[in-house]
């Protein structure tokens, strides 16, 4: 018993050094991440330089027209230079967001081990409860089924009847022990029972699965495959 004591002791040490390693590596990540961020004013600086060529570039688009082919030439230059900014306008907020992702992941990974656990330990304790509860209602029934068919036949009076199914025992639907207390409650759920018989409002179309087969040559009824002119910008 003694040795076996140990071994739990020293395997929930062992998970609580683990936990503990995960969480420093955490803290380090974030510590990290910190020091690799530019100053919250330097960034600000850099994001009122973006707006000021993006309000630059959305002005220009506002007033350019096209009526030849010089003036479509210097509408691609725009559309460009446009393209540019963009990928500058990304580098910068992933520079921001990767960083907040990656401890957001960490953290993730860290608890979610112990999340996994928790949520077991509360369903098995619930399964128990309601199993308990379950067993009983079952018992409960049963015996008020005899006790009825008794009164029935006669061989027991409606008195003795009602004092027999109000000595029963059951469990009441809320239960309170030294500390906490638990409440059997019935909520409303809903399940599809046969989705041929759903109407057409509740189906969803998969778009990602019509739009791969179509593409890939299938014909499906009530889908096109159509062509649409984009603009593709880029420098040379």
């Amino acid at each position: 018993m003694a040795q076996k004591s140990k071994r739990i002791i020293s395997s929930h040490s062992l998970s609580t050094q683990n936990f503990d390693s995960q969480s420093t590596m955490v803290e380090l990540s974030v510590m990290t991440v910190i020091k690799k961020q530019k100053p919250m004013d330097q960034n600000n600086k850099e994001l009122v330089v973006l707006k000021r060529q993006v309000s630059t570039l959305e002005n220009q688009a506002q007033a350019v027209t096209i009526g030849t082919q010089d003036e479509y030439a210097a509408a691609a230059d725009l559309v460009a230079k446009l393209k540019e900014t963009g990928s500058q306008i990304k580098a910068k907020k992933e520079s921001l967001t990767k960083p907040a992702n990656e401890i957001l992941k960490n953290a993730r990974d860290l608890f979610r081990p112990i999340e996994e656990q928790f949520a077991n330990a509360e369903a098995i304790i619930k399964t128990k409860l309601l199993g308990y509860k379950r067993k009983v209602d079952e018992e409960a029934r049963i015996a008020e089924a005899k006790i009825a068919k008794q009164a029935e036949s006669g061989h027991i009076k409606i008195e003795t009847a009602e004092r027999k199914m109000d000595a029963i025992e059951r469990v009441d639907t809320t239960t309170r022990g030294k500390i906490g207390e638990v409440q059997i409650r019935k909520i409303k759920k809903v399940r599809i029972t046969d989705e041929a018989a759903l109407p057409r409002e509740y189906l969803i179309p998969d778009n990602v699965a019509i739009r791969r087969d179509a593409l890939g040559g299938k014909t499906i009824p009530g889908v096109e495959v159509y062509e649409e002119e984009q603009v593709a910008a880029g420098r040379f």
